[in-house]
């Protein structure tokens, strides 16, 4: 100790030292000293170096060993005794990682990994300079995490917890220059010395000459759960379902049972995952465990000790050990106990969860933006950012803690939900799920005395509830007596709806009943109809659609007409069209259409400063028993293209008053007839009569003819002409001037009338919203599927049902089908899906495919648009079997569970010039290779296997597992794999549909011309090294593992060589990407659930459905059964060797129409 000049003449009589994996090192020095009063300030928290020095023997070696140093700081020292010669003291040297200790606190680490935030505490500490420094040997990647909180913690043991939740060891060693804190996570970073190969020789007695050797050892074993199961949920991944995962412990058979742990904080699939791979490694590193003793200088925590005449069955490679403690004095020379492992196992420091924190209420905070937000700052998922109040952080505005969702009263799918917005400065409590630091959340928010609660005791609010937002957006409910009423009213507009008693600003009354008014525009619609009547219904009571004194007038009115319209017919006038207004009678009453109706016992107005339009599709009918008085100021018209018919009982005057009266029938006669007198007149003017061909007069047989030629009169009796004066002259001729008549029929020409005339066409008259679920489909006669819904890469893994195997399934999705003897993954065990016991609810239709004909012209057009989908493939899970329909059985003879449900996301794009639909999906290929690494640390090739390692690859890149197996990245791919290609052959099959979507409801049927083209596009981008700026910043769908070599594909794994030819089985595999399920149940395949009955297969319907446009239990040639195993023509003019059928298209379909609102159905043929 350089800094305590009294240290030199400390005579050390005794020492005890401790050092194990995960903890600092700790020695308790015992001395004496000639000075009876020495200060604690000269030694604690100075460093310090323990000196060992093994003593030198020239026989045995031929130079001094060098010294051993334990390096530290001083935390403890007391004096033990004192007498009249020497003072004993003790002295606790301790690395200098134990002085976190001191450093308890409440803090949170955002956006960062557990290495991190452990490099970072560790340079708080002064960790990388003189007096310590640290370093990082880890095989595995750490994903960053949103939010870790430290609470109520110091420094060490929040340290130590996060490497114990990791997997993560730490070793506290001696450097060159100062102490040294070394990180590890596996077992090629325990120390390998040859020289810590020693003998086993049990203690006898003898002198052992200075050798270094293990003298005695003991094993204790224990049983171990053989599965590790994990099950949590987080409201960050797309399936609102728990995360599930299982880690199984493989060819031990002195394992039984399941360790199931609820609750854990990760956020996705790989989290979970990696959890329960930790759990089942920290068991199996504690499940066979060596003490011993032996004399050994140089023997530290994680170096590896192998005996040189012992082997240990448990123990083929050595020991490693992980905790170490020494002791000597001048009674007893230099022992060491030790605790130790097989070093073939990786070492995992205890989990120890009843140590960690646990927040069961809840801490204050303040709404927080990056500054100057007046409206609410809010993340995409409507989360909110926090300053949490014990947070002493400086961090940047808007980033002082990870989104935070608000609990809220209510909410669920379809954005259903309850959600005021929290503005900058808003006081919330955050409370945390289940307990855990590192899962907050808004709990509530409290008004506080500077920002006040709307409601108080100041009249006359005391006696209101209201929910008030901080633009004055109010609904507000009044208690009191007498005045009770509900207002809703908003500042846009000043518009309001008020019920009950209204009262004004100074609570003078306004009025009783209701009222909606605002100053902008006011909107009443009714899609199946709306009724606004004046006929009083006291209490409420009666139907809402109550109408019975209408419907009588609507009878009687029809009565009335109906009596004149008889009447017309028989005096040969047109009748009114009764049926028209009996039809309209029957639509109005009781609203059985969608129609408008305005009812009162009173009068009814309708008054316009401007102009008042009546306009019909059908008939406009005006009934009345009095009078039909119409009076305008200027004109009167009225046009029809069929016949305008006036009939009256009583009577018509058509007078003038001023102006001409022009009668014409340009295109056909004229008749004026009447019962009794007929007078033709004009007062002051010329009566002029013109025919080009002929006039008849004619009295009671007598006549008078004109005609251009000649003028004929007859008569039986005689001619009488009274006159002044006859006088005959020559021929002479008059041409009046007449009407000229060139008429114009203009033709009425309308666009497409089915957005209209058919209410099933479309379901919404505004854009449709982006739906939460994707509709489900009912197939055949068969069980309604639930609706899908979103989705995270990956399948979920739910519980095994009883009798089901308990092997853990496919976490990738379905396999392959295959010849002769089936090699599939042995599926995950979900929870069984009865398809009869699916969800019932609003599901869409699920139209057959129909054969197109010739389209008709038209010129309809629609807006692009770019959309991600989200869905859930319609599959079930069941009783597996095999090729001969036995039960398929795993290792422990329990019949396997076959199939499950698996998220799918694909892209959709419309191009409105091209009128064709693009479905997408991005896959992105990381190019691996898979090694087997031995005891040793050596590391050898191996080539893919499906049926081993895809349990194993699931864990990542840079997970070991099966006990030396490991998968790293490349940094290339062989140069005979064409994505190009790829690409080409899989797209060649997906097309193969030949098919469109055609509107579902044009009256024009197949003929429609509404039609839509749907191309697949499958992208193939190379990502090495899992680089996630690729695919020019568009979504990435799907990641795949690229081997250089493997068995087959599967959903996760694709070889650049494969044992066969090359095959349509990746076409197969992103065919599950658009949602298809597999077309063969030979062990396990995802078949449709609809061909799933209680927990097993429902061959019946599916011979019933054989053949149908529906999709298959079993097929050979398609591409999702046993097509997908057909060999690749080498000649690309060559059709697909695999098959697609139009019901392909059906997902696709599916959310065209939630993007659309519009129905299609699947056209094929032409």
């Amino acid at each position: 100790m350089p800094q305590a000049r009294s240290a030199e003449l400390a005579d050390i009589f005794a020492f005890e030292g401790e050092r194990a994996i995960g903890e600092p090192t700790r020695y308790q020095i015992r001395f004496t000293h000639q000075q009876p009063d020495l200060s604690r300030t000269d030694y604690l928290n100075k460093p310090a170096a323990f000196v060992i020095q093994p003593p030198f023997n020239p026989l045995a070696a031929l130079k001094p060993e060098p010294a051993r140093r334990v390096q530290g700081v001083i935390t403890g020292f007391s004096q033990r005794g004192s007498s009249r010669d020497e003072t004993t003291y003790e002295v606790v040297l301790e690395s200098r990682l134990a002085l976190l200790r001191n450093a308890p606190k409440y803090r949170f680490f955002l956006e960062k990994s557990f290495p991190e935030i452990i490099e970072q505490i560790l340079r708080e500490h002064d960790f990388d300079r003189i007096h310590g420094s640290f370093e990082f040997d880890l095989y595995r990647q750490y994903a960053r995490r949103a939010f870790v909180m430290q609470w109520q913690e110091d420094d060490l043991t929040f340290i130590t917890r996060l490497c114990r939740r990791s997997g993560i060891w730490f070793v506290c060693e001696e450097g060159k220059h100062c102490e040294n804190v070394r990180f590890g996570d596996d077992f090629t970073h325990y120390r390998r010395d040859p020289d810590l190969a020693v003998p086993y020789r049990q203690h006898s007695g003898l002198e052992s000459s200075g050798a270094e050797s293990v003298d005695s050892l003991e094993m204790d074993a224990t049983t171990l759960p053989t599965s590790y199961k994990v099950r949590t949920f987080s409201t960050e991944r797309p399936l609102s379902e728990p995360i599930e995962a299982a880690s199984l412990i493989r060819e031990d058979r002195t394992t039984y049972g399941e360790a199931y742990t609820w609750g854990t904080p990760n956020l996705s699939e790989d989290e979970t995952k990696a959890e329960a791979l930790l759990r089942r490694e920290a068991a199996v590193a504690a499940q066979v465990v060596y003490r011993g003793t032996c004399n050994m200088l140089d023997l530290a925590p994680s170096c590896t000790l192998k005996f040189s005449n012992r082997k240990l069955p448990d123990a083929e490679y050595g020991l490693v050990t992980v905790r170490v403690r020494c002791s000597a004095s001048r009674k007893q020379p230099y022992r060491v106990e030790f605790t130790a492992i097989p070093s073939d196992r990786l070492y995992r420091l205890p989990l120890l969860e009843h140590t960690w924190p646990r927040i069961e209420g809840v801490i204050t905070g303040t709404i927080a933006s990056p500054g100057g937000y007046k409206d609410p700052y809010l993340g995409a998922q409507g989360s909110y950012i926090v300053h949490i109040h014990a947070d002493q952080d400086k961090r940047k505005p808007g980033l002082e803690s990870c989104p935070m969702r608000l609990a809220k009263p209510f909410a669920g799918a379809g954005q259903t939900g309850f959600h005021f917005g929290l503005v900058e400065g808003t006081i919330v409590t955050v409370g945390f799920l289940w307990g855990c630091p590192d899962l907050p959340f808004i709990s509530q928010v409290l008004h506080t005395v500077q920002h006040t609660d709307p409601i108080n005791s100041a009249y006359p609010w005391a006696t209101r509830n209201t929910l008030r937002t901080r633009r004055n957006n109010t609904l507000q409910f009044e208690d009191r007596v007498g005045h009770e009423h509900i207002k809703l009213a908003t500042e846009q507009g000043k518009s309001q709806l008020n019920l009950g008693h209204s009262v004004d600003r100074d609570q003078n009354e306004r009025g009783n009943g209701a009222e909606l008014r605002t100053d902008e525009t006011a909107v009443m619609r009714g899609g199946a109809g709306a009724m606004m009547t004046a006929y009083s219904r006291l209490g409420g009571r009666g139907r809402q659609i109550d109408m019975q004194e209408t419907v009588a007038q609507l009878k009687e009115m029809l009565a009335l007409a109906e009596s004149l319209a008889q009447s017309a017919e028989a005096s040969k006038a047109s009748p009114a069209d009764t049926r028209a207004q009996k039809a309209i009678n029957d639509a109005l009453s009781e609203l059985r259409q969608p129609g408008a109706l305005v009812t009162a016992p009173g009068p009814v107005g309708i008054v316009s400063g401007d102009g008042v339009q009546l306009a019909a599709d059908g008939s406009i009918i005006a009934t009345a028993k009095k009078g039909v008085p119409v009076s305008t100021l200027k004109q009167l018209t009225a046009a029809a293209r069929g016949v305008i018919s006036l009939f009256t009982q009583a009577g018509m005057k058509l007078i003038a008053s001023a102006g001409a009266v022009v009668m014409q029938a340009q295109r056909g006669p004229m008749q004026l007839a009447a019962q009794e007198d007929m007078t033709v007149e004009t007062v002051d003017g010329v009566v002029h009569v013109k025919s080009p061909k002929e006039i008849v007069l004619n009295v009671g047989g007598s006549y008078f003819r004109m005609t251009p030629d000649k003028i004929e009169a007859g008569t039986r009796g005689g001619v009488l002409f009274r006159t002044g004066s006859l006088k005959m002259a020559g021929p002479a001729q008059m041409d009046l001037g007449g009407a000229a008549f060139a008429p114009r029929f203009v033709p009425f020409t309308t666009d497409c009338e089915v957005w209209r005339t058919n209410p099933k066409f479309t379901e919404l008259t505004s854009p449709a919203p982006v739906p939460a679920q994707a509709p489900g489909t009912a197939l055949g006669d068969g069980g309604v599927v639930p609706p899908s819904a979103p989705s995270l890469d990956g399948a979920s893994v739910a519980s095994t049902a009883a009798g089901g195997s308990q092997e853990n399934g496919n976490p990738w999705g379905p396999g392959l089908p295959q010849t002769g003897r089936n090699t599939l993954v042995e599926k995950a065990a979900p929870v069984m899906n009865d398809p009869d016991n699916a969800p019932t609810g609003q599901v869409e239709d699920h139209p057959e495919p129909i054969k197109l004909t010739k389209p008709a012209p038209c010129n309809w057009s629609m807006a692009g648009f770019v959309s991600e989908c989200t869905d859930e493939t319609e599959t079930g899970s069941y009783r597996a079997l095999d090729r001969y329909k036995a039960p398929w059985l795993d290792q422990f003879h329990n019949q396997i569970i076959g199939g499950a449900k698996f998220p799918t996301n694909f892209e959709l794009r419309y191009d409105d010039k091209e009128k064709t639909l693009y479905a997408t999906v991005r896959v992105k290929i990381i190019p691996v290779e898979l090694f087997k690494s031995g005891a040793n640390g050596q590391k050898q090739t191996v080539p893919y296997d499906h049926d081993a390692h895809w349990r194993g690859v699931a864990g990542g890149v840079n997970a070991p597992f099966d006990a030396g197996y490991v998968m790293e990245y490349r940094n290339h791919v062989g140069q005979k794999f064409d994505l190009a290609k790829k690409k080409r052959d899989v797209e060649s099959v997906l097309n193969g549909h030949k098919c469109k979507l055609i509107l579902d409801g044009c009256a024009k049927g197949a003929s429609c011309g509404w039609r839509v083209s749907v191309v697949f596009n499958v992208e193939l981008v190379l990502g090495l090294n899992d680089a996630s700026d690729i695919g020019a910043g568009k979504k990435i769908h799907k990641s795949v593992y690229l081997f250089p070599q493997a068995a087959r594909a599967d959903g996760k794994s694709w070889g650049e060589n494969e044992d066969q030819p090359s095959t349509n089985v990746i076409a197969h595999e992103c065919g599950h990407l658009f949602n298809y399920p597999d077309e063969y149940w030979e062990y396990g395949g995802w078949v449709h659930c609809d061909y799933i009955k209680n927990n097993e297969l429902d061959f019946v319907k599916g011979d019933g459905l054989k053949g149908k446009e529906v999709w298959q239990i079993s097929s050979d040639k398609n591409v999702m059964g046993g097509g997908c195993n057909n060999v690749i023509p080498l000649d690309s003019s060559l059709p697909p060797s695999a098959t697609v059928h139009p019901y392909y298209l059906e997902y696709i379909r599916r959310h065209f129409h939630g993007k659309t609102g519009l129905s299609w159905r699947i056209g094929y043929g032409s």
